[in-house]
């Protein structure tokens, strides 16, 4: 593989996990330096906001986000963020006043900075469910965020993982478990506990985070090599712009 310089490099602000994992999944194919920026429990305002601070890159810079965001009160962008947009773009401001989210980086026709995806329907499970086809997209549009995620779920529950991910996964089980005894150890009542149970559940998360990592990326793995999602290309958008950010 071609050494990954700065002239092909990009940069990806991006909400979820689940997002970044996406990315991290598409690099391993790809000659492209991924830069991720993670804006984890972020909002979609928060995002655009990120996207537009750093639009002045010599590289392309990409905004990657879920459409629930749009009927999320103080999650959806905000006026201001729109008018950054539009400046940024170079475009009138009023074209992206009540534009759907899904609709928004049409109307950069010249693909400036940041360059805005839009994982639909809902969410990055929708977006996923879309490449693999099951079901079709005209039953996705009427499922919320959670149902795409059940039915995410399902896929993962079935996901048969090699030695080395089972290896990980009993690793971090054994963290997690060491950690929950610990905390069950603990005084509650005795204010010294306090940062220490609070640094104990941060590790918690921390290896619940690397386990569910493994589980994700090997779903990915086997689900959605490259050449599938290729054969998806065409139709979709957003995939495009993606797959065009990693030169494949």
């Amino acid at each position: 593989m071609a050494v990954k310089t700065r002239k092909n490099s990009i940069y990806v602000m991006y909400e979820g996990y689940r997002e970044g994992y996406f990315l991290e999944h598409l690099a391993e194919y790809s000659n492209v330096r991924l830069n991720p920026q993670p804006c984890n429990g972020g909002s979609a305002n928060q995002i655009i906001t990120n996207g537009i601070k750093h639009s002045a890159r010599d590289v392309n810079v990409y905004v990657f986000f879920d459409e629930d965001f749009e009927s999320k009160p103080g999650y959806s962008i905000t006026d201001e963020a729109l008018e950054g947009l539009a400046a940024a773009w170079k475009i009138d401001r009023d074209a992206l006043k009540g534009c759907p989210y899904r609709g928004l980086q049409k109307l950069n026709k010249d693909m400036r900075n940041p360059i805005i995806i839009v994982s639909f329907p809902q969410s990055i499970e929708g977006f996923l469910l879309r490449l693999l086809s099951i079901p079709p997209l005209e039953d996705l549009e009427d499922k919320t965020t959670q149902q795409l995620k059940h039915i995410i779920a399902s896929y993962l529950d079935n996901t048969i993982f090699h030695n080395k991910d089972n290896e990980k996964i009993q690793y971090y089980d054994k963290k997690i478990t060491k950690y929950l005894d610990e905390i069950a150890r603990l005084q509650q009542s005795e204010a010294q506990n306090k940062k220490h149970r609070q640094f104990l559940e941060a590790k918690i998360r921390e290896y619940g985070h690397h386990k569910s990592k493994v589980q994700f990326m090997r779903f990915l793995s086997d689900k959605l090599p490259l050449p599938a999602i290729i054969a998806k290309r065409a139709g979709n958008y957003e995939l495009d712009i993606l797959l065009k950010a990693f030169e494949l």
